[in-house]
């Protein structure tokens, strides 16, 4: 295992097998990225590319004099460097203010005394004195954006292993980061959270000390490594998990965009069709993922729902036509405001079937068999029960 990368990986025979380095290339896409199924499409560093302009040019001196007298909210570590998500906390990770001025310095700080991270701060809404300089390299799909996050790291710092549902391009600025990354596939030897938490994105492992009594199947795992330089750029699929750690200070941008649905079909994504928020409002997939290849409103959600099936997975099906049922009746009824249960109680006997077709929805689990998917698919192609907004 190459030097820097700690993992606690001790026992040979009891650890996971490293697949060897992403490739490498200096040869850039053409177009924009517009397809990348996540399961068979492996992260690629572009080296050698003049695509970042200015934002090249972004040290922790630079971000400090623009930033001036702002302050910025910077998250610290655990003792051991690791930026542990704490989801009974209502930020999740231990954060403090800090003068934009003092903050090269505190970064720069030697010794260091504890671990920084200005963590994934939205450059357009957050960082108005960077925003004029950004630009968006010619592979990324400006149109389906969602989000330019700007991040710096103290040396010898990691974030916890988890996976991101967006494409993603990653831009190191200065500094080293390494990656440690596994494929989608390997969703449940990866032990995530529990699902309708904050921490279902992230897995139960630490990879530093890692516990195989506990987690068996960690050790049958496989990964890939990346070390990225300055002007690298690492493109990472959604659902990808991953384990970084900071080589020295870092600055670093990173670019989010909405994959392609079809795309998207993998265990995380099949789960996370489950989640409370999708029942209650469906439209967050749309602003998620781009479903332009299948239609829009029900047309593009029943769609989806097939695709489930056809994945083995009855109940996201089910889920998924609960969810377009939840939103056709709030569109017929004005009920937009009505949380599920309100608007169950408010249905009359003619819409029976709505509510049979919503309690199998709030029944529906991971695992669990759910045999009214199809019938449910067909009923809601032959009812008027539609929407069109996504």
């Amino acid at each position: 295992m190459p030097e820097g990368l700690s993992l606690g990986w001790a026992d040979a025979m009891q650890r996971p097998t490293r697949l060897g380095h992403v490739e490498v290339t200096s040869i850039f896409p053409g177009t924009p990225i517009e397809r990348a199924p996540v399961t068979t499409t492996t992260p690629v560093i572009i080296r050698g590319s003049s695509a970042l302009g200015k934002v090249a040019d972004w040290t922790p001196e630079y971000i400090s004099e623009r930033f001036a007298d702002r302050e910025v909210p910077i998250s610290v570590a655990d003792p051991d460097g690791t930026f542990r998500y704490d989801p009974d906390s209502e930020a999740g990770l231990r954060f403090e203010k800090m003068r934009g001025a003092t903050l090269a310095a505190e970064f720069r700080r030697v010794p260091v005394t504890r671990k920084l991270c200005l963590q994934q701060l939205p450059i357009d809404a957050r960082v108005p004195e960077l925003a004029g300089e950004m630009s968006v390299p010619p592979f990324v799909p400006a149109a389906k954006l969602n989000e330019i996050n700007l991040w710096m790291a103290s040396p010898d710092s990691r974030t916890p292993l988890h996976y991101d549902d967006m494409h993603n391009l990653f831009a190191q600025i200065e500094g080293r980061k390494r990656f440690v990354l596994f494929n989608p596939d390997q969703f449940e030897d990866l032990y995530p959270g529990p699902l309708n938490t904050r921490s279902e994105s992230f897995s139960r492992v630490d990879l530093k000390r890692p516990d195989f009594k506990r987690f068996p199947r960690l050790a049958d795992v496989e990964y890939w490594e990346a070390v990225v330089w300055p002007g690298d750029l690492l493109f990472m699929p959604a659902y990808w998990w991953h384990h970084v750690s900071s080589q020295d200070v870092s600055v670093s941008v990173n670019y989010w965009w909405r994959p392609d649905v079809r795309d998207a079909l993998c265990p995380a994504f099949l789960r996370q069709l489950y989640l409370n928020l999708n029942l209650e409002d469906v439209n967050a997939l749309f602003e998620a993922f781009d479903f332009s290849a299948l239609g829009t409103g029900s047309t593009a959600l029943l769609a989806l729902a097939e695709m489930a099936l056809d994945h083995s997975e009855p109940g996201a099906a089910t889920r998924i036509c609960g969810g377009i049922t939840v939103a056709s009746l709030r569109e017929s009824l004005s009920l937009a405001e009505a949380d599920v249960p309100s608007l169950v109680a408010a249905l009359g006997p003619e819409h029976d079937p709505a509510r049979r077709c919503i309690t199998a929805a709030l029944r529906a689990r991971p695992g669990r068999p759910s045999p009214e998917a199809a019938d449910l698919i067909a009923q809601l192609r032959a009812s008027n029960l539609t929407f069109q907004t996504g």
